[in-house]
This record gives C-alpha cells, structure tokens and sequence, in this order.
C-alpha cells in the first residue's frame, strides 16, 4: 500500500523538532493515542535526517528538504475552500518537509482512513509545534490549506474523516456553460474520485453532491456500484457508471450520468418530417 502524504511548506527548515518534542507534543494534543505504542529509535545526531517514529507497526516519517515543492502555490490556494480569502499566500516559502505515514500490511478503505487520520494528527502537530509551517499541502488531493485551519478542523474532528482537507472538490462552467465537478484525493482513501461531466444544475448544488457522495464513501467505503441510481433531480435520475477518468490518468472513477425522466414530447401533424 502506498504511503500517505504531506507536505508542510516552511519558511525555513525547523531544527528544533526532534523526535522527542514531536513525541510528547502528539501525546499532548491527541490524548487518545497510546503513548505505549508511540515510540521512536535513539537519534543518531545528525541534523538532515528524517524524523522516524512508530505507532503499533505504523512508520511516521519527516524529511525536510531545503527548497520550495515547485508546485504554483498561489494558483493552488486560490481554489482552495480552506485558505481564507483575506490570508496572503506564501509564495516565498523556502523550505518542506514530506510528511508520510506507512504500515507495510496496510489494504483497503479502512486501513487507508486510519493512516489518513495518523497523518493528519502529525501535521496539526507540527503546525502547533513549528512556527515556521506556512501552507499545508495536501499530497493526493493537490490541495493547499492554511495552517491554523487545518489544526483547528483536526483537532475538533478526529478520528473522523477530514473531508474537506483530504478532498479537493473542483466546479466549474464548460466553455459552452454545461457545469462540471470534480474531486480529487477519495482514490487515494480507497474510494473511487467522482466526476460530472455536464449538468445543468448551479455550481453550488454540484459542489453539494460531490461533497455529500465524498463523505457517503468515506463513511461507507466502496459500496457504489457500476450503474447503481443514487439520487435524482426534478427531471433526471443520476446514474453511477465507473469509467476512466477524464483527467486523463490512470484512475477509475465514479462518473455521473444525468438521465431524464422527462417523456419527448410528440409530434403533433404539422410538426412531421
């Protein structure tokens, strides 16, 4: 299973967190965990090695690099839900660590969130425990969000599913004005990402649909099925199809069809051809 990702994008690397402070500062924050299987090796000393801790069997591990991620951070913030609009978006950040957590027998949706909710809890940690943290990026979901946002979201919902940091939900008009939507980061929970091709309802009520299918599936995990119905509109019912992404990656995706239950209207003589 692949490992959860992270990345904390820093003004400076913090070589104040070690092993020991973030040990007791996740004891601190999130009193449910057992500090029996929280532990951690003797540090070898060296400043440039990653921070490596084990929670029952699962890795938690911190490298930080030097130098920005080389994503466009402003552009990503922008579409972020959690960057506040009044908030300046660091551009000038200068350093990252990648967050990650692994467990080698790790599968499925289940073991998936548990390592989703370990990650987060490290990253609302690490943002109380460095001031250096300026953006928190959201690997799987291509999302940025501000930090103070993100501890206060994780530490008044864990061990939840954090929907709205895990998930990037997109929406937007075709260029023929045909609403669209998309989400991103579900396929790496062990669920499959939603897309909506065309639907003439507004960007607000797409926004709402893919984000209550979103948190359906984490709830639920993988239990939409090909052609399953799973709403409708006034004029349609909406139809589950699993299909290749339009993205145009590898990812198989839950696509929404639109199928109206409107009957055609006939023809009337004179309308004949």
């Amino acid at each position: 299973m692949a490992a959860q990702l992270a990345f904390l994008l820093q003004s400076t690397i913090d070589l104040s967190v070690t092993q020991e402070s973030l040990r007791a500062a996740l004891l601190a924050d999130h009193p449910d965990l057992d500090p029996e299987r929280l532990t951690h090796e003797a540090s070898d000393g060296a400043e440039d090695g990653p921070l490596v801790l084990d929670y029952d069997g699962t890795m938690i591990a911190l490298m930080s690099v030097p130098a920005p991620i080389g994503d466009d951070l402003a552009e990503i913030a922008a579409h972020s839900r959690l960057w506040p609009r009044d908030q300046p978006v660091p551009t000038d950040y200068g350093a990252h660590t990648i967050t990650s957590v692994f467990r080698a027998d790790a599968d499925g949706h289940e073991a998936s969130i548990e390592q989703a909710v370990l990650l987060s809890r490290v990253v609302a940690t690490m943002v109380g425990l460095s001031d250096t943290v300026r953006a928190v990026f959201w690997g799987a979901a291509n999302h940025a969000i501000f930090p103070p946002v993100f501890r206060d979201l994780a530490l008044s919902a864990l061990p939840d599913p954090l929907m709205p940091a895990w998930v990037a939900i997109n929406v937007g008009p075709r260029p023929d004005g045909a609403m669209t939507g998309h989400t991103l980061g579900l396929d790496g929970l062990g669920v499959m990402d939603i897309e909506i091709p065309e639907t003439t309802e507004s960007a607000e009520t797409v926004f709402e649909r893919l984000g209550s299918i979103a948190d359906y599936q984490l709830e639920s995990g993988p239990v939409i099925g090909d052609g399953h119905t799973i709403g409708e509109t006034a004029d349609a019912q909406i139809v589950a199809r699993h299909t290749p992404s339009a993205l145009g990656d590898d990812r198989t995706v839950l696509t929404l069809e639109f199928l109206s239950t409107t009957p055609p209207k006939k023809k009337g003589w004179f309308g004949r051809r």
